[in-house]
Formats: C-alpha cells, sequence, structure tokens
C-alpha cells in the first residue's frame, strides 16, 4: 500500500485555517479568563468596603457610646 505524500495548497490552507482557529479559540479563552478575573476582584473589594464601612460604623457607635459615659460622669461630678 503506497500513501499520496504529495503537499497539496488546499491541505496547506486547511492546516493554517486549523491553527488560526486555534490561536483565535486560545486568545478569546484567556480574554474570557480575565474578564471574570476583573469581575471577581470588584466584587472581592466591593465585599470588602462593605465589611470595613460596617466595621467603622461599630467602631464610632462603640465611641459615641464612651463619649456619652464620659458626658454623664462629668455631669454627675459637677
Amino acid at each position: 500500500m503506497k500513501l499520496n505524500t504529495n503537499i497539496s495548497l488546499e491541505n496547506i490552507v486547511a492546516i493554517a485555517t486549523i491553527i488560526c482557529s486555534i490561536i483565535l479559540a486560545f486568545g478569546f479563552m484567556q480574554y474570557d479568563v480575565e474578564v471574570m478575573r476583573k469581575e471577581l476582584d470588584l466584587k472581592a473589594n466591593k465585599r470588602d468596603l462593605i465589611a470595613d464601612r460596617n466595621l467603622i460604623a461599630y467602631k464610632l457607635d462603640v465611641i459615641m457610646e464612651d463619649i456619652n459615659e464620659i458626658k454623664q460622669t462629668l455631669k454627675e461630678n459637677k
């Protein structure tokens, strides 16, 4: 059995098309990964920002309570 080993223009075009499609698929996949990574970073930053705001609000509440206690103590001492 003898194989036809001639390289034709159609074979070259088919190989070039396959290589281009692989490169494009990889590029689009990398773009999608970057978009998802940015979206996750934004969500994580938003969650951290909300947690920070809650912590600041809690600390302000504690400080205000301490100030009120100090005011009461000063009123009692007068």
